[in-house]
């Protein structure tokens, strides 16, 4: 039995704990699912809880959100509670997933390459929350400002209308 099956063949049953983010692993493609397992599993030693909505599994330490897991076809983006200037080989601007206190994203494609670093950066996030060091907080402004620029770069990207002539 792999480290993941029990995600792929647990029957979904409400009444037991994490069996919406179970649901949620199990439906995800292989390559996603096992990282999505050992993603989880990473979260859950930490001892933080774990929700489920229709696109990501949210996970938090005492209703402070800690990280945000989104599967996709071929590897995961993991939004992290981390400092807006973090540095990472996994790491990316978490801005486009629109978290006010999540502002970086791991990105985990390889389980043997990335699963240790992801480790490690998820223990940051989860010691920040616990010490109350993490303070980020986006305003509205924030994003607003943010789909401003987006707007502007894709007016700048359009071709010229052809001169009149």
């Amino acid at each position: 039995m792999n480290r993941s099956s029990r995600y792929q063949s647990a029957a979904y049953d409400p009444r037991v704990p994490d069996a919406d983010a179970m649901k949620y692993i199990s439906e995800l493609n292989p390559v996603a699912r096992d990282l999505a397992a050992s993603a989880h599993r990473i979260f859950a030693e930490r001892g933080c809880s774990s929700y489920v909505k229709t696109i990501y599994i949210g996970y938090d330490l005492d209703g402070v959100m800690v990280g945000a897991l989104y599967g996709h076809v071929d590897h995961l983006e993991v939004a992290l509670a981390l400092p807006e200037d973090a540095e990472g080989s996994l790491l990316v601007d978490g801005s486009h997933l629109t978290w006010r206190t999540l502002p970086i994203a791991a990105i985990i494609r390889d389980p043997e390459a990335d699963l240790p670093e992801f480790k490690t950066l998820v223990e940051q996030a989860c010691d920040r929350v616990l010490t109350n060091e993490h303070k980020v907080h986006r305003d509205n402004e924030f994003f607003h400002a943010r789909r401003r620029k987006q707007s502007s770069a894709l007016a700048d990207q359009r071709p010229e209308d052809d001169p009149p002539g």
